[in-house]
């Protein structure tokens, strides 16, 4: 079985391309209560993005998420959402990736 398989309970990781997720160690990924991750998804849908949320501490991986994916741009108002959203999770990470998902070069 595959490691990831616990963000199939999930609905907020769906954006994850296959191949990330059958061949990338996302363990550090948070799947979140049902309410908070609604809340996520609006504020992705507003942003025009795609949230991830990691667990405290973690760090980017040479071949991960953080490092494969470009992170969304935003202004100063979407920055202070995704802070507001981030004091909800417990010192857990909030990152936005980019819509569509867009490969560093």
């Amino acid at each position: 079985m595959n490691s990831n398989f616990f963000l199939k309970k999930s609905i907020l990781y769906d954006w994850i391309p296959d191949f990330a997720f059958h061949f990338y160690d996302l363990s550090e990924l948070v799947v979140l209560a049902k309410e908070l991750e609604e809340e996520c998804l609006m504020i992705a849908d507003h942003l025009n993005a795609f949230l991830a949320i990691y667990k405290k501490g973690t760090r980017a991986k040479p071949k991960g998420l953080c490092t494969t994916f470009q992170y969304a741009s935003l202004d100063s108002s979407e920055l202070e959402l995704c802070q507001k959203l981030e004091h909800k999770l417990d010192g857990d990470i909030l990152v936005a990736y980019a819509k569509p998902l867009q490969r560093w070069e």
